[in-house]
């Protein structure tokens, strides 16, 4: 098995699940179409839209169109590399989600989603944020999006990250704002 094997991330088997009907649209614009069209339920579960959230939509297509037409990133050529990628990623999403979040700029529309579907059902971010990436998995499969082991990896470990994130992070915040700044004379 070779590394590209491994697959893409689940919002990604579901825009070029989508891709397939609408072949003259970039991936990076179906992510920000995507993006928008989230925005209306997560605007009804009280998940207000802030200026990060529309950065985050519009930063997210043009990147995923640029590395997409630029080749910036290499595909590893060895199978444990991909893994040892792929495990560095999951980590560095839940603790990325966690950091951003606490800015409070506003969450992006896939977060906003994560975080109205907690609210509402009471269930665990982890429990909430695998299922989203679960759901998406199947209907960009259903659509004609490529799966691959790292995605199903990647869905079913997620949610544990970004929980873990937001309790580090939240832990991280207490110890900052419990100490005194000490001041060097």
């Amino acid at each position: 098995m070779n590394a590209q094997n491994l697959g893409v991330s689940p919002w990604d088997v579901f825009h070029l699940g989508i891709s397939k009907y609408f072949p003259y649209l970039g991936l990076g614009t179906i992510g920000i179409i995507v993006g928008l069209l989230i925005l209306i339920p997560t605007s009804f579960m009280g998940i207000k839209p802030r200026i990060g959230t529309f950065l985050n939509i519009y930063i997210f297509g043009l990147m995923l169109d640029e590395l997409m037409s630029s080749h910036l990133l290499e595909i590893p050529t060895s199978y444990i590399l991909s893994l040892v990628y792929l495990i560095i990623g999951i980590l560095t999403t839940g603790i990325g989600t966690a950091v951003y979040l606490h800015t409070d700029a506003g969450a992006g529309p896939r977060d906003a989603l994560m975080l109205g579907l907690n609210q509402k059902t009471h269930l665990s971010i982890a429990q909430v944020r695998s299922g989203i990436e679960i759901m998406v998995v199947i209907l960009g499969y259903i659509l004609g999006g490529p799966i691959g082991v790292g995605t199903l990896i990647f869905s079913l470990t997620i949610g544990i990250s970004v929980q873990w994130g937001m309790k580090w992070v939240n832990q991280l915040k207490f110890i900052i704002s419990n100490r005194p700044v000490e001041v060097s004379k």
